[in-house]
């Protein structure tokens, strides 16, 4: 996207929504479907206007990659629904390639945001020690058996994901210089408002 006023005020808006969806799933534990609707349709409709009905493609794409990206760790349980539905939206905003940046930086900063939160929980060992048993049952019989973390572990509380969908999702955005507000900023300067 080549800055204008209205990619300012369209990175603006996702940001707003980023940060609703994140305070929203740190408080509930759930990511609103309106609001990850709302970037759907933000992203669809500035690819129409931005590049014609291609525009819709790669809105599409986007979206698709944010999608395919998420769906596997909601299949195997490390991740709510709510996640992947708000990654799509997403990446139907950023385009396919931000959206690849943007999904990858997002699941780096959910393993380390995890990370801190079993270092401060002081659940290391725990975890050592649970992996430890899955790798030694794969060595001897070749099988890969996932054992559940116990109630009380780090593993298995809550995480708000949406946390991370937004740090990755700012990285990606600033990596390509979309965080700038160049029109907005000279708004400001010029005392237009």
């Amino acid at each position: 996207m080549q800055p204008t006023l209205a990619s300012d005020l369209l990175m603006l808006s996702l940001l707003l929504l980023l940060f609703f969806a994140t305070a929203w799933d740190i408080i509930k534990h759930i990511i609103p479907n309106l609001v990850s609707l709302a970037i759907l349709i933000c992203g669809v409709i500035y690819h129409v206007i931005w590049d014609g009905w291609a525009g819709s493609i790669t809105a599409l794409s986007g979206l698709l990659i944010g999608f395919f990206i998420f769906i596997p760790f909601y299949i195997t349980g490390g991740m709510a629904a709510g996640d992947v539905k708000l990654m799509a939206a997403v990446g139907s905003l950023l385009g396919p390639q931000l959206a690849t940046l943007a999904a990858g930086l997002s699941l780096i900063a959910g393993c380390l945001l995890a990370l801190a939160l079993v270092l401060l929980k002081g659940d290391l060992p725990n975890l050592f020690k649970r992996y430890y048993r899955i790798l030694k049952t794969f060595c001897l019989t070749r099988q890969l058996i996932y054992e559940k973390p116990h109630p009380g572990d780090a593993a298995a509380l809550r995480f708000p994901y949406a946390l991370a969908i937004m740090a990755g999702t700012l990285l990606a955005l600033a990596h390509q210089s979309q965080l700038n507000f160049y029109y907005l900023r000279s708004l400001f300067d010029g005392g237009v408002l």
